[in-house]
């Protein structure tokens, strides 16, 4: 009886103190579903590298453009004084929801910083956060791999506090004769960066074109073909995207047919090029099934029209 009653004891005292919770705890809880604020950004928090003038601070402002009409959200644009500030969010409007703190208004984590971020977070109450860029806010340390983890984790941990997506901006290095084929393996610094977010990022420059490479813990791979016109990025799909790395000149072929059937010399003549070369384009694109014609005589249309959205 008495061993009965310090076992009891000793399992309530064990419960008070004992860290974490059983597993089936965590599979029977109701959570909310976390919604994805937009189709370029997964939930959580992500890091997204690229080349110095890639187009990384460009993709995020429209991101949080898009995000902002419905949304409130946070802009870390650490690198923009005022002037630079008005220049880049010049189309920006009043129906748009973004706090904005510029170069030289906060201090790094470990300065500072993390006690402003998380004033910011508890006050303005943003469903994104944008920074722009790390090496900006993050704590300095070392650069050895337990340190960088640490200070990626300390912004990682306010991110999950307040249950926010969050977006961070960072640098890619330049190729090199011994680069992998692996995008992510460029991002500048320790791969404890890359170990911490949910979500890696990266918009890379390919042959003309621009990519933006995402893979997460909780989402598969993949690679969006984004095309810039007057100033914004749009998404290629269908078979524009197919071939646009591959083969541009199939790619152009498609997306003037995208607008309505053309002759073999009507597309000659629109994109300037020799018409064996045009010929031997719609054969293929014919065998693959892209594009028809019911005779030599008739123009060749999509067998799926409107493929470029």
């Amino acid at each position: 009886m008495m061993n009965t009653k310090k076992d009891s004891e000793h399992k309530n005292d064990f419960q008070k103190r004992c860290v974490g919770r059983s597993l089936m705890e965590v599979l029977t809880e109701t959570l909310e579903i976390k919604p994805q604020l937009h189709s370029w950004l997964p939930p959580g928090l992500t890091l997204l590298g690229g080349k110095t003038k890639s187009g990384k601070s460009t993709l995020a402002e429209q991101i949080a453009e898009e995000i902002s009409e419905n949304e409130k959200v946070l802009y870390l644009a650490l690198e923009y004084n005022k002037r630079m500030a008005q220049a880049r969010f010049k189309r920006f409007t009043e129906k748009h929801q973004i706090h904005l703190v510029l170069e030289g208004e906060m201090n790094r984590m470990g300065k500072g910083g993390e006690k402003e971020l998380e004033d910011l977070l508890f006050h303005y109450k943003p469903k994104l956060v944008i920074v722009d860029i790390l090496a900006k806010i993050k704590r300095n340390n070392n650069g050895y791999y337990d340190e960088e983890y640490k200070a990626m984790t300390e912004f990682k941990e306010l991110i999950d506090q307040f249950d926010i997506d969050g977006l961070v901006l960072t640098h890619s290095g330049k190729p090199s004769g011994n680069d992998s084929y692996d995008p992510f393996d460029k991002i500048i610094g320790s791969t404890a960066l890359q170990g911490v977010p949910d979500n890696l990022m990266v918009l890379e420059q390919s042959k003309g074109q621009t990519k933006l490479h995402t893979k997460g813990r909780l989402i598969s791979s993949s690679v969006k073909v984004l095309n810039f016109q007057e100033g914004r990025y749009q998404e290629l799909t269908g078979a524009s995207a197919e071939y646009e790395d591959k083969a541009p000149v199939q790619a152009l072929v498609i997306k003037e047919l995208e607008k309505g059937p053309m002759t073999q010399k009507e597309l000659t003549e629109v994109l300037k090029k020799d018409k064996s070369q045009i010929s031997n384009i719609c054969s293929s694109l014919a065998n693959d099934g892209i594009i028809y014609r019911s005779d030599r005589t008739k123009p060749w249309s999509l067998v799926e029209p409107n493929l470029l959205t």
